[in-house]
């Protein structure tokens, strides 16, 4: 059994908390990157429109259909540990062939696997299941 398996349960959703494996000051640029990693992996459009706030300093992608439902938010981070990974990514399925879970380890694997990423992933309760990088306390 995986590690999000051991987790599976009506409406359990995941967050992956997701941040670049090395410093950037392109938030903007990097937001894009990682839609199109998510978009790529769970096969949904990359064109989806992106919503940006008024001083340019959040990212919110959305994408949704019958299947499943992705989001994906950046902030611009302030300095700290907390904010290693500061983009919150959640795919919710609506199919009865896939589970949540198994949406959440595919983007997971996924990303960890690029190596340019730093993921952190937890229930939507906070509980934590796994992370490529140290999670400290502050989480």
């Amino acid at each position: 059994m995986g590690v999000f398996e051991a987790h599976v349960g009506f409406k359990k959703d995941f967050e992956l908390y997701v941040g670049p494996a090395r410093e950037t000051d392109e938030w903007r640029r990097f937001a894009g990157e990682l839609w199109q990693d998510v978009a790529t992996t769970l096969r949904v459009p990359l064109d989806v429109p992106v919503a940006e706030s008024a001083d340019g300093d959040e990212w919110r992608y959305w994408f949704e259909n019958s299947e499943m439902s992705v989001s994906l938010y950046l902030g611009r981070p302030d300095p700290g540990a907390v904010d290693k990974a500061p983009a919150i990514l959640t795919a919710v399925s609506r199919s009865y062939d896939v589970e949540s879970w198994q949406l959440a380890e595919r983007l997971y694997t996924r990303l960890v696997s690029a190596g340019t990423y730093l993921v952190a992933a937890f229930l939507d309760d906070g509980t934590p299941i796994d992370a490529n990088f140290d999670v400290d306390d502050d989480w």
